[in-house]
């Protein structure tokens, strides 16, 4: 459970590049790090509390996968769509204007813009509404669930103050050739997981969990 955990967490913070993350790099690089810092505390508060809000109402969707695993079909075509998305189109860089209205000179109210700014995303919710439905299908168990929620949540905080200090630390070499490069890795990444979601669809694990699975042969692979 905690390297597969782990491993979404990395994958996730990885595949995820959209403008919150360049807010963030931008408000690393004009404001400091500890704005961005504040910022980023303020976006992984606002994921918690859509993870939580999904977890308590899905229950009755995550049966309805169960029964029905076509269901994988749908969330792996969306994925492959926002994967064609990501690599075709192009992003904006400079949020200095952003920067200027949400990083204040106060750490709290910084805090509370990326709340909101996050909050409000209705990319962000859907995203964690199928993230949530998918593990807890797997976890129905609300302790196996928040164990694996925790291991993922550290590894994807953990990769982004990652992010911010590399960004502070290499800003001559963020150019938009290089982010528009990244877009392009993020919508093959994107494009690939939708394609083994839709596939999962097919494939008959005799319960076993999906999860599980992979972790236990990427234990094999390493002993």
């Amino acid at each position: 459970m905690i390297l597969s955990a782990i491993i979404l967490g990395l994958v996730l913070s990885l595949i995820l590049i959209g403008p919150v993350f360049f807010l963030l790099i931008e408000t690393s690089l004009t404001r400091g790090v500890k704005p961005a810092l504040a910022l980023e505390a303020g976006v992984v508060m606002a994921d918690l509390l859509c993870i939580y809000i999904a977890h308590r109402g899905s229950t009755g969707l995550s049966n309805f996968i169960k029964e029905h695993p076509s269901i994988y079909m749908l969330a792996g075509f969306i994925i492959f769509v926002y994967g064609l998305y990501n690599y075709f189109s192009k992003v904006k860089v400079n949020f200095k204007s952003e920067v200027d209205k949400i990083a204040t000179s106060g750490y709290l109210k910084t805090f509370l813009n990326g709340f909101l700014l996050n909050l409000v995303n209705i990319g962000v919710i859907v995203f964690w509404l199928t993230t949530v439905v998918l593990i807890s299908t797997q976890y129905p168990k609300s302790k196996d669930f928040y164990i694996y929620i925790i291991f993922m949540m550290s590894t994807m905080i953990l990769i982004d103050f990652l992010k911010i200090f590399l960004a502070n630390r290499f800003q001559n070499k963020l150019t938009g050739t290089i982010v528009f490069k990244l877009k392009r890795i993020v919508g093959i990444a994107l494009i690939v997981c939708g394609i083994i979601i839709f596939t999962r669809s097919f494939i008959k694990t005799d319960g076993e969990n999906s999860f599980e699975i992979i972790e236990n042969r990427l234990n094999h692979t390493f002993e």
